[in-house]
């Protein structure tokens, strides 16, 4: 795997139904080489820290193979642009079916390690200027992933993404994702979530509040 592009953003302002809101959706590609700190890249921010980013959420990272998928969906040709989905890290094959909850990846001299599937906002729709894409989205699995920081660096476009680390008993990002958008019913698949270490608590409390919901106390 490698880098395509590094995107990021400043807080925007954006005008949707006549009301002013606030995102960072909106990332552009930077050339050069940027630093990346616990916190996520250098000059770039989050309009909401609830939902996107944070010490577990602090680089999100999306296949640039993806971008076929959705021109085709969309009958649009997104292929050059870069930070399509609001991506920080373009990667030209980041396939949520290969890689691991817990996978550790080294960029130049740079550890990540992933944490969890993207969970799409209305604001993805927005951008795509198509209210029903954040469901398309999270519906198909290919979501990407975010990634805490375990080794802050220096990364630049074109530097080799490399899996250094593959979690043991764990469950893909694919898996994961399916469980939070699709097969929201599967008690046993989300119990076995529950107890993957590197998954954020954000995604672990989800999966006990529906696991109450669907009666199943095991996790109280």
């Amino acid at each position: 795997m490698k880098i395509i592009s590094i995107n990021i953003s400043e807080p925007k302002k954006i005008v949707f139904n006549n009301k002013e809101l606030v995102s960072s959706i909106y990332k552009k590609p930077v050339n050069g080489e940027v630093e990346v700190t616990e916190n996520g890249i250098i000059g770039d921010k989050q309009a909401d820290l609830s939902v996107h980013g944070g010490y577990d959420k602090a680089v999100y990272g999306y296949s640039y193979a993806h971008y076929k998928i959705w021109s085709e969906e969309m009958g649009q040709d997104y292929s050059s642009e870069y930070g399509l989905v609001g991506e920080n890290l373009t990667i030209d094959n980041f396939d949520e079916k290969k890689l691991f909850i817990g996978d550790e990846i080294t960029i130049s001299n740079c550890m990540l390690k992933i944490t969890q599937p993207r969970t799409p906002c209305y604001k993805l729709g927005i951008k795509m200027n198509e209210r029903k894409f954040p469901q398309l989205f999270s519906q198909s699995g290919y979501v990407g992933a975010y990634m805490k920081v375990v080794r802050p660096g220096k990364i630049s476009e074109g530097d080799e993404v490399v899996i250094t680390r593959q979690e043991k008993n764990s469950m893909t990002i694919y898996q994961i994702a399916q469980l939070l958008h699709k097969d929201i019913k599967n008690i046993d698949q989300m119990k076995i979530a529950l107890n993957i270490e590197s998954l954020t608590e954000e995604v672990k409390e989800k999966f006990r509040e529906r696991l109450l919901k669907l009666g199943d106390y095991s996790c109280v």
